[in-house]
């Protein structure tokens, strides 16, 4: 009997290179190759009703914001594929992003998966960095690249839940209501 091959996709954002290491912050959607479409489909109906569409979190207005928030901690679909890791006092940015990307994908998936990575703004460097990293991590990744936000739904959603988390983390009072809910749901997991 072959057992399955779980293909996972692990997209990748994080905030906080502006505090120079008081802050590190890494946010993880992973999901299985087989859910994304239907995914898809329900996270571009709430960029649109929400009216967030393509923008940064941070240049969201926080009604928006709030708007987002409230149909995203609904969607079933997402239960178990948010994951994200605070850091202080390092700039190992891409070493503290390959271990965020390995704790996600053991706790997702210990077995028999393959992990392609897509990480926000990725340059060559850093990709050898990341690369190098979940090797020695034993993560058994198909690809890792990079990609602007703007492009993919995915990346808008984990720039959306750094900023979101970063909030919460700063205690900006809307993001701490918000944030105990998603934990609840178990749609935002720190590992």
């Amino acid at each position: 009997m072959t057992v399955m091959l779980t293909k996972l996709y692990c997209y990748v954002d994080e905030t906080g290179q502006d505090t120079k290491g008081e802050l590190f912050l890494v946010a993880v959607v992973l999901k299985d190759i087989s859910e994304l479409e239907v995914l898809e489909k329900k996270l571009e109906g709430i960029e649109e009703i929400t009216g967030k569409r393509q923008s940064k979190w941070k240049k969201t207005t926080k009604k928006v914001k709030q708007k987002y928030l409230d149909e995203l901690v609904q969607v079933k679909e997402l239960r178990k594929s948010i994951f994200y890791a605070t850091y202080q006092a390092s700039k190992e940015y891409s070493k503290l992003t390959s271990f965020t990307i390995a704790k996600a994908v053991l706790a997702k998936e210990t077995t028999n998966y393959t992990v392609t990575v897509i990480i926000d703004g990725l340059n060559d460097k850093e990709r050898d960095v990341v690369r190098g990293e979940l090797k020695k991590l034993k993560i058994r990744y198909r690809k890792i690249r990079g990609m602007k936000d703007e492009q993919n739904i995915f990346l808008r959603l984990s720039d959306a839940m750094a900023g979101f988390l970063r909030e919460a983390y700063e205690n900006e009072k809307y993001a701490l209501q918000f944030i105990k809910r998603f934990k609840k749901t178990s749609i935002v997991i720190e590992v």
